[in-house]
């Protein structure tokens, strides 16, 4: 990506941040009210702000209603009785922040959450990627999620002849406590831009020290201070993810289980779909894929799920395809057939990917 197509980012993270107010509440002050289309949650002195699908997700699970339930009268449009089944069981005696943009509460968290700003990790990023002649790949801005991918020359190898990869990283970072903040490494395949993300990288919990009620300031020399150790931490791991010693060690290991064949490609792909919790919907895509491609092998078959991964238009679901895809490519070949040549519909499969696949 160049410079003038991350403009638009740039545009709507700095509208998002002058747009958003975050506040430490007593969770003993909030109140559901329910309204003809929707609920809000009161907040003395605030006023009443209604829930992105995300915060209701996470007010479920605070007050402890099941999420079927809670999503079914949430579904119904029954306001008043998911307002009755929200106040019985919200009072408690602790401290929450909650997170607004755009008039509509978009988080609620604990008040030791750690805010990672994606405007600050943004420069930060592009800064770091400079120094290592990287690229930006893509940047994706979703409702619960920043995605940042970048690869360079610099770290080119082959999986088979003449079917190059590129390394890089993927940073991945919520600002509603969808995730942990995490960098990754990032292998992108150049004959059809299919992305691996390999989850061996640097991650950590967005927790801080408890914040006083009321707005939060984000100009606090406190709060600068805290995170000024993490976003250094995070400028060290970017350059660490980058060094070359560390890629070729990811295609050595893709190489090694790249050529192991795969005799019942239906089969293996049923089973693939139970080890990586995949819908059927998905099921379908990547047999598709996998067959269409006719590359009967380890290799192929991840390649038939980050092929999969690009036909999803939400960036949430492509980064998760594509870090299970990994799971299945970073194998030894005796743990790839046990997956693929297991009994089908096993739940035992799911184990077999665990750890570090030996």
């Amino acid at each position: 990506m160049s410079r003038q197509e991350l403009v638009p980012v740039f545009h709507e993270l700095k509208r998002q941040r002058e747009s958003r107010k975050d506040l430490i509440v007593d969770s003993r002050t909030l109140t559901a009210v329910s309204e003809p289309e929707r609920i809000v949650i009161d907040i003395p002195k605030f006023g009443g702000y209604p829930l992105t699908r995300h915060a209701h997700d996470q007010l479920a699970s605070k007050v402890q209603i099941p999420q079927a339930y809670y999503n079914r009268i949430l579904e119904a449009k029954n306001f008043g009785l998911l307002a009755n089944n929200v106040n019985a069981w919200l009072p408690t005696e602790d401290k929450r922040m909650i997170r607004i943009m755009d008039g509509n509460i978009r988080a609620i968290l604990s008040d030791r959450y750690r805010v990672l700003d994606n405007y600050d990790l943004v420069f930060l990023a592009l800064d770091e990627f400079a120094k290592a002649g990287a690229d930006v790949h893509k940047v994706n801005l979703t409702e619960s999620h920043l995605f940042i991918k970048a690869v360079t020359p610099k770290l080119q190898g082959e999986i088979r002849p003449g079917d190059i990869v590129q390394g890089g990283l993927i940073i991945k970072n919520s600002e509603v406590g969808a995730s942990r903040f995490a960098v990754e490494p990032f292998v992108l395949r150049l004959k059809c831009t299919n992305g691996l993300v390999i989850s061996q990288g640097y991650s950590r919990v967005h927790l801080g020290k408890r914040k006083e009620e009321g707005e939060f300031n984000w100009s606090s020399q406190t709060i600068n201070l805290e995170n000024q150790a993490i976003w250094s931490a995070v400028r060290d791991v970017i350059k660490d993810t980058f060094d070359p010693a560390s890629f070729a060690a990811v295609v050595e290991k893709l190489k090694g289980n790249a050529d192991t064949p795969v005799r019942e490609p239906v089969k293996a792909v049923d089973n693939v779909v139970t080890a990586l919790g995949l819908t059927e919907a998905t099921k379908e895509m990547l047999l598709k894929n996998f067959l269409d491609e006719k590359d009967f092998s380890s290799w192929g078959l991840t390649n038939a799920i980050t092929a999969t991964a690009k036909q999803f238009p939400e960036p949430d679901i492509q980064v998760d395809l594509e870090t299970k895809a990994s799971n299945i490519a970073m194998l030894t070949p005796d743990a790839f057939l046990k997956v693929v040549e297991a009994k089908p519909k096993n739940p035992a499969i799911r184990k077999l990917i665990e750890g570090d696949g030996t």
